[in-house]
């Protein structure tokens, strides 16, 4: 398996798992809109996720106010879940979860539609961008568990 399989499962994805840990220390999860979906996304997809080596960056969108801006400003330590169920395959992502606050950046992502839930449009406040570097990546493809990681093994805690 290549790190391309991998983008393959998340570009047909329809949407992304993000867990992050609560003030309990306990994991959170919920489902977000998948940027990275070619077909969903087709004038952002290309911008949504990027490549280096067994690196995977990835834009997402989600509100301001939620508690898992709460938490990932807390602790920007998250994770991602794609998915295609019906071929069996998945890729698990660890990394790191910062939050957009270029306002070009924002309006560059901004899909029309999007006021149902962001009324005052690309620059409504509760309107967050947050960008998602992976450090470790678990994939599941024709029954075999494939790790990629950036970080050496002597590293990771």
């Amino acid at each position: 398996m290549k790190i391309e399989d991998v983008v393959g499962i998340i570009e047909k994805s329809e949407a992304v798992v993000f867990s992050t840990v609560n003030e309990k220390g306990y994991p959170e999860s919920r489902a977000l809109l998948n940027l990275a979906n070619k077909q969903l996304y087709p004038k952002i997809a290309g911008k949504a996720l990027n490549i280096d080596g067994n690196r995977i960056t990835l834009y997402l969108s989600t509100n301001t106010s939620s508690r898992k801006i709460m938490q990932m400003r807390t602790n920007p330590k998250t994770s991602l879940y794609f998915c295609i169920p019906e071929k069996i395959r998945g890729a698990g992502l660890c990394g790191i979860m910062t939050e957009i606050t270029d306002q070009k950046v924002k309006d560059d992502f901004w899909q029309p539609g999007w006021e149902i839930y962001y009324h005052e449009g690309a620059s409504d406040p509760d309107y967050a961008l947050i960008k998602f570097v992976s450090e470790d990546i678990r994939s599941w493809y024709n029954s075999a568990e494939h790790i990629f990681s950036t970080i050496p093994a002597d590293k990771t805690e």
